[in-house]
């Protein structure tokens, strides 16, 4: 992962940008309901985040920005919808070094 010489990601985690967003369900099986939430800005689709749903639980399974759209808190606005769609309630488990990094820069 590119760490910039004029701005650490870690510094910036909201974003000013006009997303919208639009969550659905892509599947269910054994129990587990599999879902996505996408980012579009002006129609262009900037970013994801694909989750499961399972026993009650709520987990993140990947995370996707553009990559001319990283580091202007994208990934955290699909985050943060996330929060709300699960009531607050995400478990984070096998995060790569990167995810690990990024989990630590996201506001509770």
């Amino acid at each position: 992962m590119y760490m910039g010489k004029h701005m650490n990601w870690l510094q910036k985690t909201a974003t000013t940008l006009p997303l919208s967003m639009n969550s659905e369900c892509t599947g269910h099986h054994h129990g587990q309901t599999d879902c996505v939430i996408k980012a579009y800005l002006d129609g262009r689709l900037v970013g994801y985040l694909t989750y499961a749903e399972f026993q009650e639980e709520t987990s993140i399974q990947h995370v996707e920005v553009a990559e001319d759209m990283q580091r202007q808190g994208i990934a955290t606005a699909l985050y943060e919808q996330l929060k709300q769609e699960a009531g607050g309630q995400i478990r984070h488990t096998n995060q790569t070094p990167e995810g690990a990094a990024w989990r630590g820069s996201l506001p509770e």
